[in-house]
């Protein structure tokens, strides 16, 4: 299990804000705060994820937000929410950079789709983005333990990214994907067996 608080989503931004700063000479600032079911809005929460996992999706979202931020030429800030929940674990990433048409966001998670320029393969800095392959590479983290991640973009004012995973330990068993239906056979099985992490026979979606 990994531990979710300010401090973390400030380690999982530092890589994205450095990105920021060497590409476009400064950086906006990053508004992270975290709510606990219990109330707390100061102590983190515990989340059953893989920790490399869970700071890819969270540094991508962010350094999205920041570029977003940046080329709208913006003075807001990037929010980053924290919240658990009963079931869910939702870390929300919000910007009010420049926001993208509705008729792109089907593309969003296409692996080689960016809406920004192709990046310089030959340049000493690291590119902030444009190889089309992180958000589609993070929601595949969060679907492998059974979590989600959601845009919701209004062209013109910003952008809200949800990551969603699962609170309780039970429910956070490994999916795997469908790549073809040739493989798909292979997943179908027919009779429930008892899982290590569950406490009986169980039954989940399988998605492609």
């Amino acid at each position: 299990s990994s531990g979710i608080n300010a401090e973390y989503g400030d380690d999982a931004a530092s890589g994205a804000r450095y990105l920021c700063t060497h590409h476009y000479g400064s950086c906006p600032d990053i508004e992270i705060s975290t709510i606990s079911k219990k109330g707390n809005r100061e102590g983190g929460v515990t989340v059953v994820y893989i920790a490399s996992h869970l700071h890819h999706m969270v540094f991508e979202l962010v350094k999205n937000a920041l570029r977003a931020t940046v080329e709208a030429e913006s003075k807001h800030s990037v929010k980053v929410l924290i919240v658990e929940g009963e079931k869910d674990i939702s870390i929300m990433v919000q910007d009010r950079g420049v926001g993208i048409p509705m008729r792109l966001h089907d593309h969003l998670f296409d692996y080689h789709y960016s809406t920004a320029p192709e990046p310089d393969i030959h340049s000493r800095i690291p590119p902030l983005a444009g190889f089309g392959y992180g958000l589609p590479l993070s929601r595949l983290y969060a679907r492998y333990l059974n979590g989600n991640i959601r845009l919701m973009s209004m062209e013109g004012y910003g952008t809200s990214a949800v990551i969603y995973l699962q609170t309780l330990s039970e429910e956070a068993g490994e999916v795997l994907p469908l790549f073809n239906k040739t493989s798909q056979a292979k997943y179908q099985i027919g009779q429930m067996v008892q899982d290590w992490n569950v406490a009986g026979p169980t039954s989940r979606p399988i998605w492609s």
